[in-house]
């Protein structure tokens, strides 16, 4: 079982070290949410988690027929920002950031790894 209160405090450290980020939400692999934290207020943790465990699952499908091994990430590049998604055989970790984290996109992958890393570690 995964520490709650650990997850709060990660994502709680990763989103004040890395001011592009505008939400983390954490989740089981089920989509049952563990921990979420947005600063747009009326965003639904729940929608979002069930959002990127099914396409973490396809994703995953996807990487596993074409012979190319198992899943490390998923990145949505939308019109008005990015939405990075981490898992693990427990923990799902989606990362939402701003159309202004464009240049800083590889620092918040390696946070988001790093976050991810000590959650299940």
């Amino acid at each position: 079982m995964v520490d709650k209160a650990k997850i709060e405090q990660v994502v709680q450290k990763t989103m004040s070290a890395n001011a592009d980020l505008e939400g983390i939400v954490v989740c089981d692999a089920k989509g049952t949410v563990l921990f979420g934290h947005t600063i747009s207020g009326g965003t639904k943790h729940s929608d979002i988690a069930d959002l990127a465990v099914k396409i973490a699952a396809n994703s995953s499908q996807l990487s596993a027929g074409l012979d190319k091994g198992g899943l490390k990430e998923v990145s949505i590049a939308s019109d008005n920002g990015f939405i990075i998604i981490l898992g693990d055989v427990k923990v799902v970790l989606a990362g939402i950031a701003g159309d202004g984290a464009r240049e800083s996109l590889g620092l918040l992958r390696m946070a988001l790894r790093r976050a991810l890393l000590q959650i299940v570690g």
